[in-house]
């Protein structure tokens, strides 16, 4: 497990594929795919554009990176996890949000993703554990994530990592 890295375009390359992905898991019928894929790829462009400036900014002439925007996290980070041999097998970027009842930060998973051919191997299970360890590290109160109803797979993983439901959001289409 590692932090990605910014100046690695096969990393870069992964992290894109690896959010077009997510939307093949199901979804409510309300949305397409391709509204799915334009906003993972929106995302994760804005992601990488962050990380990348915070790099530069941090290492240009002791410079301190910029103040992030409002509505950006303070932190965040990109976990990428590699199987034995050294193989990209998948992903989680995690950020801190303010809960909106707590009103205390605490680290939000906003994706994760297994590369096909690595699920089932507990890929997924160390990237929940390591964001843990990353929100614990920056002193967080908790740990979230959203997922897909249809999802069954994932939410069993979440439940057997400790996270639980909190709250369902429901929808009608107007």
């Amino acid at each position: 497990m590692r932090e990605l890295r910014v100046d690695d375009a096969a990393d870069l390359a992964f992290v894109r594929a690896m959010m077009e992905r997510t939307p093949s898991v199901g979804f409510p019928s309300w949305f397409t795919l391709e509204q799915l894929v334009e906003r993972q790829r929106e995302m994760v462009a804005a992601l990488l554009d962050r990380l990348a400036t915070r790099r530069l900014g941090a290492t240009t002439c002791g410079a301190l990176a910029p103040r992030p925007a409002r509505d950006e996290p303070v932190a965040e980070v990109v976990l990428v996890a590699e199987s034995d041999a050294a193989t990209r097998a998948g992903f989680a970027w995690v950020r801190t949000v303010i809960d909106h009842f707590g009103r205390v930060p605490v680290a939000h998973i906003e994706d994760l993703a297994t590369a096909p051919g690595h699920e089932g191997q507990g890929i997924g299970a160390a990237l929940v554990q390591q964001a843990e360890a990353w929100a614990r590290a920056h002193r967080l109160a908790g740990l979230t994530l959203n997922v897909w109803p249809e999802n069954t797979r994932a939410r069993a993983l979440y439940e057997r990592s400790g996270l639980a439901p909190e709250m369902l959001r429901m929808r009608k289409v107007l």
